[in-house]
This record gives C-alpha cells, sequence and structure tokens, in this order.
C-alpha cells in the first residue's frame, strides 16, 4: 500500500504546517480531519511533503479526507499562499479567514453541490434601463469592456458621476459572455442600496455575502456560488475569495476606505489581495472612487494602474460649495452653531433634506467629577467611557462594556458631575428640540445593530420630505439620498490637527465624500465646515472641491519626504497583560534593527490607545525604501522570534501597510 506525506496547515497562531500521512491521495487545498494534541481538527492540504520520507520520521495520521471538492480553486489557493507571506501571518489562519465558520468546525458540513429545485438562470431586465448614459458613463465603459485580462483599472469618478451604472453595465457582460462577477463594498450598510440597484437590473438569485448573515445563510451563498448557482456575489472584505465560479470581472467599490482593511487578528487589505487574486485569475479588476487612496494613484503614475476619469454628475450640475464656518467666537448647542441652526431651519422650509455628519456615537464623550477632575474610564482598556443616554450607561468604545452610571464620585463621593464633548444622541436631541415636526433620522453603529436596520432607516428617508440625518461615518459612503441638499460636518478639526502621516488624506477623503451626499438633484446644494481653524492651509486645498489637486499635493510632499506610498511600512505590534513583557521583547527586536543600513525605526512606543481587553499595547514603526527589502527584514526577525522566550510572554504580529499610524 502506497504511504503518502502531506503539509497540513492548522488554524493556530504558528508559522508553520505539520505534516500528516494518508494512503489516499488528497488534492491540495482539500480540507483534512487530523489528530492535534488530543484534539481532533480541521486541518487543509498545503502540498505533498518530501521531508517526512527523507527524515523517514513517525508522523501521524489523517483520520479522514472530508470532502470531494477541494475548498479553493488553484487561483485562489495561490492568493491565500501569496497572502500569508506578503502579511507574514499564519497560514492556517490566513485560510480560515476566508473560509465560511460552518466548514472550520468539526461536523457534517461538506462541500457540495445544493439540491437546487430550478436550473439556475439569470437575465438582464432591459426595461429596468430608462436612461442613456452621460458622455462620461459611455466613454469609462467604452474602455473597461476592452480589458479582457489582468489590468488594474482606476475607475475616478466624482460623487454622483454614476459609477453604479457602469458596474452594472459591466456585470451586464459578464453574464452575456457566461461569466460570474463579484462586487466588494467597504460596509454592510453599504449592501442594501446596491444589492436592490442589481436585484432590479437582474432576473435572478444575487449573492450577499457579509458578516452579519447567520453562518447558515453565509455558507448557502457560499455554496452556491463555488458551484455556478449564483453568478453575482455582493459582499464586504471576507467575500473577497468567494470561489466564484469561471469569474470574470472584480470590481472594488469605494477603494480607498479603510474598512478593507481588517485590523484585528489577520491585518490584511481586501482591496490589496483582491488585486492579486485578479491577477492569478488573469482578468479586470475595477477600482472606483471619487478620492483614491495615495497608494492607488501612485500605481497610476507608474503607469502600472489605468486610470478612467468620469468628472461630470449625471444631473450636468456642479458639485456643491464647501463653506469654512469660523466657530472660535461661537457659542455652541450640543456642537452646533446658532447660525448653523438658522440654515438648517432655511433648507428645511424648502422642503429639503439635511446631513450632519459627527464621527462620534453616544451623547457626550467625557464623563467627569467637577469636584475633584475624576473621570470615567474603562476598567479594561485605556479609554474614556462615553455616555450613551438611551441605553443610560457609560460604555467603552474599545471593548464595549458597559457600566452603571455613577451616583457619586468613587475618588471624593461628590454628585457633581458635568459631560463633555458631542456625540450622535446629543446632537439628535439638540435637533429634536429645534425642529419638533421634523424627521430626526440618527445613523450609527448602535441604531443600525438589528437585522435590516439599514434598510428600514434607507426606506424612512427616502419617504420621508423634510428630515435631517445625523450620523457617524456611516452616512459618508456611497449612499444617494437625492433630497439633501445641505450637509454639514461638525468634528473636522481632529482631522487637521491630527499628527498622523495620513491623517491629512484621510480628511481631505472624508470631506469630500460628506459633501458628495449632497446636491444630486439640487444645484443650489453646499456643505458647511464647522471649523476653529478656517484659515488652514489644507482646508482651503480641500473647501475647492478638486480632490486629485490635493492628492497630488499630498503625493509631491510625502515623495520628498521618503512617506509612504513612496516608502514600505510595518508596525511590530506586541500586546500582553504587563508592560514588562512587552518592553522586553520589542527592545531585543530593536536591537536586531538599528545596525541595518536603509531602515528608518521609532519605537518601542505606547499605541494611541495604550491598553485595550486588559492588554497593554506597544508598537515598533518600521520603514524601509523598498518593500522587497522589508520583507526580507521581517522574513529574518519570524526566525529571531521564534527561538526568543521573551516572544512566548506576549502576542506579537506584524501590521503591514497599516492604517493607524499615530
Amino acid at each position: 500500500m502506497n504511504i503518502f506525506f502531506y503539509d497540513v496547515a492548522i488554524s493556530i497562531p504558528l508559522r508553520q504546517c505539520f505534516t500528516y500521512s494518508s494512503d489516499l491521495k488528497i488534492e491540495k487545498g482539500s480540507r483534512v480531519l487530523v489528530p492535534f494534541g488530543n484534539r481532533k481538527v480541521i486541518g487543509l492540504v498545503i502540498k505533498k511533503s518530501k521531508a517526512a520520507i527523507e527524515n523517514k520520521i513517525e508522523i501521524k495520521k489523517i483520520i479522514s479526507s472530508i470532502d470531494t471538492y477541494p475548498v479553493f480553486n488553484k487561483s485562489s489557493f495561490n492568493t491565500i499562499l501569496w497572502s500569508s507571506e506578503y502579511y507574514h501571518h499564519p497560514i492556517g489562519e490566513v485560510f480560515n479567514t476566508f473560509i465560511p465558520n460552518q466548514l472550520r468546525k468539526v461536523n457534517n458540513k461538506v462541500i457540495e453541490p445544493l439540491w437546487v429545485k430550478d436550473s439556475y438562470q439569470i437575465s438582464i431586465n432591459e426595461k429596468e434601463k430608462r436612461f442613456d448614459l452621460t458622455p462620461d458613463q459611455s466613454k469609462a465603459l467604452k474602455q473597461l469592456l476592452k480589458l479582457n485580462s489582468f489590468q488594474p483599472s482606476l475607475l475616478y469618478g466624482v460623487t454622483g458621476s454614476g459609477k453604479t451604472e457602469v458596474y452594472l453595465r459591466l456585470v451586464e457582460n459578464c453574464i452575456k459572455v457566461g461569466k460570474s462577477a463579484l462586487i466588494l463594498v467597504p460596509e454592510i450598510n453599504l449592501t442594501p442600496q446596491l444589492f436592490n440597484r442589481f436585484a432590479s437590473r437582474f432576473n435572478g438569485e444575487i449573492g450577499l455575502y457579509h458578516s452579519k448573515q447567520t453562518p447558515a445563510q453565509r455558507l448557502k451563498v457560499w455554496l452556491k456560488a463555488r458551484f455556478g448557482n449564483i453568478k453575482i456575489v455582493i459582499g464586504t472584505r471576507s467575500a473577497v475569495l468567494m470561489p466564484m465560479k469561471n469569474i470574470g470581472l472584480i470590481v472594488i467599490d469605494e477603494e480607498h476606505d479603510q474598512s478593507y482593511r481588517q485590523s484585528e487578528g489577520f491585518k490584511f487589505s481586501a482591496r490589496d489581495i483582491g488585486i492579486k487574486r485578479a491577477q492569478e485569475e488573469n482578468i479586470p479588476i475595477v477600482l472606483g472612487s471619487a478620492t483614491p487612496s495615495l497608494q492607488t494613484l501612485r500605481l497610476v503614475e507608474e503607469k502600472k494602474y489605468k486610470k478612467i476619469d468620469m468628472l461630470t454628475r449625471v444631473d450636468g450640475k456642479n458639485p456643491p460649495k464647501l463653506i469654512a464656518m469660523d466657530i472660535n467666537d461661537t457659542p455652541l448647542i450640543g456642537g452646533i452653531a446658532s447660525e448653523t441652526l438658522n440654515i438648517i431651519e432655511r433648507t428645511l422650509n424648502k422642503k429639503e433634506q439635511v446631513l450632519i455628519f459627527i464621527n462620534r456615537r453616544g451623547f457626550a464623550p467625557i464623563f467627569q467629577c467637577e469636584s475633584c477632575g475624576w473621570v470615567a474610564d474603562c476598567k479594561s482598556c485605556d479609554s474614556n467611557l462615553v455616555y450613551h443616554q438611551e441605553r443610560k450607561r457609560l460604555i467603552c468604545h474599545r471593548c464595549e462594556s458597559a457600566y452603571k452610571v455613577n451616583d457619586s464620585c468613587p475618588s471624593c463621593q461628590s454628585t457633581n458631575f458635568q459631560m463633555y464633548g458631542t456625540g450622535t444622541e446629543q446632537v439628535e436631541e439638540v435637533l429634536r428640540t429645534n425642529f419638533k415636526k421634523v424627521p430626526i433620522i440618527r445613523v450609527d453603529h448602535d441604531t443600525t445593530k438589528k437585522v435590516g436596520a439599514m434598510e428600514d432607516i434607507i426606506n424612512e428617508i427616502n419617504s420621508s420630505e423634510s428630515a435631517i440625518l445625523v450620523g457617524t461615518q456611516m452616512l459618508a459612503k456611497g449612499h444617494d439620498f437625492p433630497r439633501v441638499s445641505l450637509s454639514i460636518i461638525l468634528n473636522a478639526d481632529n482631522g487637521l490637527v491630527s499628527p498622523e502621516i495620513n491623517a491629512l488624506e484621510k480628511i481631505s477623503q472624508l470631506l469630500i465624500q460628506v459633501s458628495g451626499r449632497a446636491g444630486r438633484n439640487n444645484k443650489l446644494a453646499k456643505v458647511i465646515i464647522q471649523t476653529r481653524y478656517p484659515d488652514d492651509i489644507n482646508l482651503g486645498q480641500i473647501k475647492t472641491g478638486n480632490y486629485m489637486n490635493f492628492a497630488s499635493q499630498c503625493l509631491k510632499r510625502n515623495k520628498k519626504n521618503n512617506l509612504p506610498p513612496y516608502a514600505a511600512m510595518c508596525l511590530i505590534r506586541c500586546s500582553s497583560p504587563t508592560q514588562k513583557s512587552n518592553l522586553a521583547f520589542l527592545e531585543k527586536a530593536l536591537n536586531k534593527l538599528t545596525n541595518r543600513n536603509d531602515i528608518y525605526v521609532i519605537g518601542p512606543i505606547p499605541s494611541m490607545i495604550a491598553k485595550s481587553k486588559g492588554n497593554y499595547r506597544h508598537n515598533i514603526y518600521v520603514q524601509t525604501p523598498k518593500r522587497t527589502y522589508l520583507n526580507k527584514v521581517l522574513k529574518f526577525l519570524v526566525k529571531e522570534f521564534q527561538s526568543w522566550p521573551e516572544a512566548k510572554k506576549v502576542k506579537w504580529s506584524f501590521d503591514i501597510d497599516p492604517i493607524d499610524i499615530n
């Protein structure tokens, strides 16, 4: 009897595979049941092993091969291997990230075609195409349809230019030639509106895949896509490696959005993995945005990406005017200036809608004793507790721990408390007091928790005449609110004065995106930015509404200062119950880096949030001129860390191309 040896990936935080034997020929990428310690676990076959044959070591046997079909096809499998190497993350955990939860566990679930009552059909609803394309849309579509192999393309379209219609026509073309398409959006709350657009255009089932679905729903969509029963899937970052049959197109909408970046566990960018997958599949990929990332623009500059412009709105009107309102000598009511309230009233009297953006949820971010200065903070995190009036609780926005509101100060027993700062709940309260007859619709993490909540909110917005929408970044991203003619931004100053390397990129994208929600059907629309820095040079450039001009200035500045995207960057992140363990590990790592050429290092330093969920957090910032050199350095460190006793006392990880660079 022939005995075969296989390297198997298991989802544990170790950067290695484990060798097992079997008398079966097992295809790579297949799930197997294996003994691991005193447990039975699911593993994934990576390759045949020669080491076991050469060393003739005694190894454990694979208990069983679970599926007839492998989990991933060759291109997705190769993309995962690349991802593990690029992000320097344990291979088993990388594979598990893109496998539905029910396929990660020991159970009776197998990868096989689902029984479908009727044969799968999808067709195009031609009646739904009620309008002609604009010249910009036609030109963009013509260029994109010429692409039939791997060629990353940036579809730069100003807000309201009709990028979604171009996506629909591209997907139509895929369906006509018998191929499937994957469309990614950065957040779950963007899926209902886009799903409805696609469901109207196509007769047949459209797949939806995101983390608010039940495990059973996700597995069903995954299997249907795997065996060709669904040809169009709309999903968030976890859908980037959806195993679609005969995939012909990947679209990444709002490609600049930081929600494509996973910041816990396996730290990856779905946009970058999507680009690698398209390369492996040799298919077109379209990155759409009104505010493209500097990283993407640099690749356009180097002719590695094609750029296609849509510079006019579908309605032919100009984008709204951005106005900086000086609030230095103005009293604020719940964060809103009295002049702003007057402008809101005039807008509502015209039966139009107002959007108010404030990127803080809750009622007030600081709950303080006036007598002694004590501030309510989280017992597990280095973070102030936010007062939530609706729940009458003090809540940590890091770990979501909730505390009862104090009757008296734990430090001095005083009952004299004050709240400082403003959140969405407080803004909502002020607006309800001033505009009693108008619907006030709040859109934040708290109001969209329940399944279907965002759909209900969008329906309420669309069915209301005059209304005020109050929300966090959820409101700023990709939504189409045709009745909004006034947008108000309450707390932009934090971004203007932030010490982060990429702060200006973030704030410019945010302000342009929020402004894009206004005036889609109103030529008199405007955007008001309340600020204490009305003469700020960067705000002056952003106010012009010309994002590409501002981004070009940012690129020149970063190139001159050798900053990303003209340098490769990584944070060595470290957490443990004690600061001493973190510093011992990171200082030893620092010693390995300081004598190397072409490395710029800062640290060890505490994270911006120095303690989270009971663990202290510290970082080392590492920058090199070239990514290949950074990769070489990190590979060296991985080998070093494996033998260090200090590494066993901490949880460490590499954060490649981090979005939070404090």
